[in-house]
Order: structure tokens, then sequence, then C-alpha cells
């Protein structure tokens, strides 16, 4: 059977209560009947007690200020350590931060690999220059040494043959060379000394030099030369003696009926038409002269030929001044103008012949 409890004791308590006393009011109705007589309820103050505070179960807990304050750190704990659970980092994370890392360090990977590349690159480019001045270097000394050599060659050669080795378009040179030396004895001549070596531009092509040279006696020589390498030079040998198919003089004084052939003159604008070439509309006249000569014709283009074009561009060019050039000359027969001749073709703008119009080289 239950276990009766036992009624807690009561008693009046002094004025200089403790702490642990609580004040109470006193309902009347819920006192015994004589309790109100021996004081007035408003004015008691009691505290319970009991034999024992374990014995209270009745009343609830208060923890002690010591126990709220671990409560507190534990609670504080719970929650840092319910924080860390939060934000603790999927996979996911891990990965695109690995990702991130990877990526990173291949794009370093690959600035030094193009650093080092473009370093590399550098010094191959520059070795490579290295090596083309060094190898210009070396052309342009054995460039000189052969057009040293071939003008010495050339002044020295004692036959026609002998010559023929040394000179551009000898195909075609050969035989003209040996026309004009016919009647001519060859003499090799000493080069005391190559007094300069100018290179020369002939419009767009190079490869042109005009050597200046002392030979014995005194006397002064000019020549042109084609160098095609380092190691191939080859002398001009038509402007060396400003070759003519005729000569000038016996050509304008003798006037062969029917000759033609490829002159190098001087030419400019005239105003002298008569006989044939009256006709101002239809044809240019040109007054034409050569080298060491006085001699001088009057050469008729057509106007609306190839030959009057080519003439007057060429005279442009120079100001309208006089100017070197390769003319192909028609002596008609019958011509009733005694100075006068028919221009049929204009071959170069100059006395050297840049290209053989006959072998192409």
């Amino acid at each position: 059977m239950p276990k009766k409890r036992e009624q807690p004791e009561l008693r009046t308590v002094e004025e200089d209560f403790t702490a642990d006393a609580m004040p109470l009011r006193i309902d009347p109705q819920r006192m015994g009947k004589g309790a109100g007589k021996a004081q007035k309820v408003e004015d008691v103050k009691i505290r319970l007690e009991a034999r024992n505070r374990s014995d209270l179960k009745f009343r609830s807990y208060e923890p002690k200020l010591e126990e709220l304050v671990e409560q507190d750190a534990g609670s504080l704990e719970n929650e840092w350590d319910e924080k860390r659970v939060e934000t603790r980092l999927s996979k996911g994370w891990w990965v695109l931060f690995g990702l991130i890392l990877v990526s990173g360090a291949g794009w370093a990977f690959l600035e030094i690999h193009q650093l080092k590349t473009q370093e590399e690159k550098i010094r191959v480019e520059k070795d490579r220059f290295l090596e083309r001045e060094e190898q210009e270097e070396r052309d342009a000394r054995q460039t000189i040494a052969s057009i040293r050599q071939v003008v010495l060659d050339f002044y020295g050669s004692a036959t026609v043959d002998e010559m023929r080795k040394h000179v551009r378009h000898a195909e075609r040179v050969g035989p003209l060379m040996d026309r004009y030396y016919s009647g001519k004895p060859l003499h090799p001549s000493e080069v005391l000394s190559l007094e300069r070596m100018n290179p020369l531009t002939i419009g767009s092509r190079g490869g042109f030099w005009v050597v200046l040279t002392k030979l014995e006696g005194g006397v002064e020589g000019k020549l042109v030369v084609e160098v095609k390498s380092p190691d191939n030079a080859k002398v001009d040998w038509e402007m060396h003696v400003c070759y003519q198919p005729m000569d000038w003089e016996e050509f304008v004084q003798e006037r062969p009926p029917g000759f033609r052939g490829e002159f190098r003159v001087y030419a400019e604008q005239d105003h002298f038409y008569n006989f044939e070439f009256s006709d101002s509309t239809k044809y240019q006249v040109y007054k034409l002269s050569a080298l060491n000569s006085h001699e001088v014709v009057f050469g008729y283009a057509l106007r609306d030929g190839q030959a009057f074009r080519e003439i007057e561009e060429t005279l442009n060019r120079n100001n309208d001044q006089k100017v070197p050039v390769i003319m192909r000359l028609y002596l008609q027969e019958g011509l009733q103008a005694r100075s006068a001749v028919l221009i049929e073709e204009f071959v170069a703008p100059r006395w050297l012949l840049v290209v053989s119009p006959e072998v192409g080289e």
C-alpha cells in the first residue's frame, strides 16, 4: 500500500530570516479553524522545512551557478559542433577545388613551356641571323674575288676563244666577237690595279657592277660585270666595245640599201621632216648619234607603232634629254632622203642587254 507522506512542520520566522526563507500568504480558508486566532494571517511569515532536502521530491530542481556555466559551455560547444558539421564541404566542392588547382598548374606549365619555346625560337632566329650574316660576308668576299679574277682573266686573254670563257651571253656573243676581231689583232693587257667597284642596278635587277681599272701604259679601263653567284662573274663584252653591227660612220656615209641592224645610239627629239618622212602626223623624228662620232642621222618612227611609244616613255623618264638606247634601224631601198632612216624596233632603253633576246638568259 502506498506510503503515507509526512506533513511538513510549520514554524514562525523571525524578522531577520535568511535568504532561504520565502514569504507566503496564507489562505485562512485552507488553514485550520483556530489558526487565525493566534495571529493575523497577513502578518505571518513562515518557512517550509523538511527533515532532508532530498525528501522533497515534489520540488522543482534549481541548478547552481556552476552548473549553469557548465551547461552553457557545453551548449556552446554543441552549437559549434553543429556548425562545423553544417559547414563541412561536400565532395563536389573538393572536386571543383581540385580541378581549379589542376587547371592552375596546367596553365603555369603551359606558360613556362611557351616561354621556353619562345626563348628557343629567339635563340634559333638569332643563330640563323648570325649564320646569314656570316654567309653574306663570305659571299661578299667571294664576289669581290670573282670580280677581280674575271677582270684579270678578261684583259689577260690572248685569243678570242680564251676571252669568250669570261663574257656573258657567250653563245650569242661568240660569233660577234669572231667578226669584230677578224680584222683587229687581240692583245692581252696587264691590270695594274682595280681602282673602284660600284654596284649597278638596272631597272629592278641587281647583280651588275661597274669596275674601273688601270692598265699598263696608264690606260684606264671600264667594264660592266654581271655576278650571277658569288663564284660566277662574267664581263659584258658588248658594252666593253660598244658593239655595232656596222661601223657607224660607214653606215651613215655609205648607206647600204636594205641594211638593217641593232645600233647603240643616242636619241633625242627633233623637228626635221623631209621627202618620204615629211608627214609629221604620221612620223615622229629623232636625231641619232653614236659614241665617239660626229655623224648624225634622223630616225623616223610611226606614231601608231610600239617603237614610238617606248622611245617617248624613255625620253620622258630622262626629262626629254638625249638617252642611250638600242634601236633596229632599216635603210629602205630607194630612199631619197640621204640622212633619213626608219626605226623598226626599240630594242632596249640602254646600251646593255639585261636579257639576251636570242638565248633568253
